[in-house]
């Protein structure tokens, strides 16, 4: 099965909180399951999950409502404060959505304020997605993961590099510093969104894949698209083919991890 483990829904409300969504015009529509079930069987991907776009505690609701309709949706990343007080209520009232698998939260501030939120995502085996910031440090964060070996975080985006140029030392050391923790993984997306928009070459980006082969083999990376928002740089096809070229020499039991069978293991999907 192939499985596309980052792709988000929304309906479009200028109140949007995302600047990314309310700043570019191909955004500032509704972007439902309908739109990209043709791009996904055109391009051989059989699932999908839904991650919430912002940081709304609606968006864990309004995605697990769309998978009761869209069964191409296997499973949700919502979002909640995991900083709240009242965190861990708030995961076992929306523990009644089966369709959740996990949660997101950033990388910055302080880790520790978490252990209550973490003890209940490890009641209800969900998952946690990580997104690196300027702000997250690094020794801390690689400590904190370290600290919760039996539970599997998903680094967002390849870690947010800036690939409007080749790799720089801080991305290089701290993606290899975190990919230390045999518990983390990588969902393999985000670089045309991050890079020169309409104007990249595949070979802009292969120097970043070579990193994160390296930090995380292909055992601990995750095929995801990040859609809609790659389609501010390109089409969903170039993006997969673009995968699929860089991998073409791999084994084919290297393929099939890398293409689903890590994101159908880690998401229980």
């Amino acid at each position: 099965m192939t499985i596309d483990a980052e792709v988000h829904f929304w309906k479009y409300d200028k109140s949007t909180h995302s600047p990314l969504i309310r700043n570019n015009s191909i955004l500032r529509e509704d972007y439902l399951p309908s739109q990209i079930a043709q791009n996904l069987e055109r391009n051989g991907v059989d699932a999908c999950l839904a991650v919430a776009a912002e940081p709304v505690e609606v968006e864990s609701r309004f995605l697990s409502e769309l998978t009761l309709t869209h069964p191409l949706v296997r499973g949700v990343i919502g979002w909640i404060d995991l900083q709240d007080k009242k965190a861990a209520d708030k995961i076992n009232d929306l523990s009644s959505y089966s369709s959740i698998r996990g949660y997101k939260t950033a990388t910055s501030g302080d880790l520790s304020s978490l252990a209550r939120a973490m003890e209940s995502l490890a009641q209800h085996q969900y998952t946690l997605d990580l997104s690196l910031s300027a702000d997250t440090d690094t020794d801390a964060c690689g400590e904190w993961i370290g600290t919760f070996r039996d539970q599997s975080f998903i680094l967002e985006n390849c870690g947010n590099p800036n690939t409007k140029k080749p790799p720089d030392a801080a991305w290089v050391s701290q993606v290899k510093q975190l990919a230390k923790n045999q518990n983390l993984y990588c969902k393999v997306a985000g670089l045309f969104t991050l890079g020169n928009w309409k104007s990249w070459r595949p070979a802009d980006f292969y120097p970043f894949l070579d990193i994160l082969l390296e930090s995380f083999g292909p055992h601990r990376l995750l095929y995801a698209s990040d859609w809609p928002f790659l389609l501010l740089s390109g089409a969903y096809v170039q993006w997969k083919s673009l995968l699929g070229k860089y991998c073409e020499k791999w084994s084919a039991e290297d393929k099939e991890n890398f293409f689903g069978e890590n994101a159908r293991r880690l998401y229980q999907v």
